[in-house]
């Protein structure tokens, strides 16, 4: 929930407060993966780091194209398409990172209480 509703959040504050995802949608879309992969068992780590771009391109997709349907419209959307898949492969990665830095810490911090 949290991998999802953190961005969908963040994309609809950028949607309303001017064209395009934004500052609040790349931050939601971080601090959602890293929720995701904190509250995630060791075999989800896996299912986070490998749905974050797709939950990402995803939402974007979502809201650009419900906040801006006349603009999509023919050959258009594969145009808007590839646009959604470029300008968002920073929050991808973004988002990808702070679910590895999550899962980095939580496997040192196991390991100290392991080895005391």
């Amino acid at each position: 929930m949290a991998a999802v509703g953190l961005p969908l959040v963040g994309a609809v504050i950028d949607e309303l407060s001017g064209p395009g995802m934004g500052l609040a949608f790349a931050v939601c879309a971080a601090l959602g993966t890293g929720l995701a992969a904190g509250l995630s068992t060791r075999r989800g780590w896996w299912w986070v780091l490998a749905a974050s771009p797709l939950v990402v391109l995803g939402v974007t997709a979502v809201v650009e194209f419900s906040a801006n349907t006349s603009d999509y419209r023919g050959s258009k959307l594969a145009t808007g398409s590839a646009k959604w898949v470029v300008q968002g492969f920073p929050v991808m990665a973004q988002a990808a990172a702070a679910a590895l830095l999550v899962i980095v810490v939580r496997v040192v911090r196991d390991r100290r209480r392991r080895h005391g």
